[in-house]
């Protein structure tokens, strides 16, 4: 539930999922910032484990261990230490995000390889540690479902590639009715996006109130942003693309934009 305070001149409407809005709800909370929880994807565990565990109990036949999200390295860590299991000294460590880089670091205290400037599939494989791929064995941990990109791309090398799909992710409808009632006294309205396929989901729901304001948004790829612009060519008031979602970035986007 949004608290309207009147001292809050901005709305910053947030499709993330709902336990990241909260958190970011809290940490905005003194600032001139209204967040508006929307999310567009709901993540939920899986019905059943077992053969997820068959996968992580033999970590010791993969050369490389990679994580597509914040919410991959979650789940891996609760299942890790349900079952006890010791990680093989010489298993290399991935991210294709920062925020996830962190979280592995912060858990098993190794290095971890990730892209440097853009955050996606694409850059990650750039890496020299992929350079000699051909033959090894790699474990991608990841929801069910999800792009082939970095998959395929592995394979082209020569890797041999699985999937360890940990969680569920559901797309949302957004509730437009009531984004217009929370929206229509706000002059300044920033909307935030940080996946691909949120954006399609944002695309596809009746989205016919953009045309009534002057929307910016922030996204976390040029993708997104591209798609956005093909979309609502005359609906959009600005694109800012970030690789920092956190509060205090979020902040110093809308303070200068």
């Amino acid at each position: 539930m949004n608290l309207i305070n009147t001292k809050k001149n901005v709305a910053l409407l947030s499709t993330r999922p709902y336990e990241k809005n909260i958190v970011l709800l809290k940490e905005l909370e003194k600032t001139n910032i209204l967040l508006l929880n929307h999310p567009l994807t709901e993540i939920k565990p899986l019905n059943n484990y077992d053969k997820f565990d068959s996968i992580i109990c033999n970590l010791k036949k993969y050369q490389h261990i990679m994580f597509i999200s914040s919410n991959a390295v979650k789940f891996f860590v609760e299942r890790y230490k349900n079952l006890s299991i010791e990680l093989p000294d010489k298993i290399i460590f991935s991210s294709i995000g920062l925020t996830t880089k962190k979280n592995l670091e912060s858990h098993f205290k190794t290095n971890v390889h990730c892209p440097e400037d853009i955050y996606d599939s694409e850059h990650l494989i750039k890496k020299k540690i992929f350079d000699d791929i051909k033959n090894k064995k790699v474990l991608i941990i990841r929801g069910i479902g999800g792009r082939e990109t970095l998959k395929n791309a592995l394979k082209e090398k020569g890797a041999e590639v699985e999937y360890g799909e940990c969680y569920i992710r559901n797309y949302l409808i957004i509730q437009q009715e009531n984004i217009i009632q929370e929206i229509k006294n706000f002059n300044s309205i920033f909307i935030l996006i940080s996946s691909y396929e949120s954006a399609k989901q944002f695309i596809e729901s009746s989205n016919k109130w953009l045309s009534k304001y002057k929307i910016k948004f922030i996204v976390s790829h040029k993708k997104i942003g591209l798609l956005l612009e093909k979309e609502y060519p005359k609906n959009i008031n600005g694109i800012i693309v970030t690789n920092d979602l956190t509060s205090k970035s979020l902040s110093n986007i809308i303070k200068k934009n």
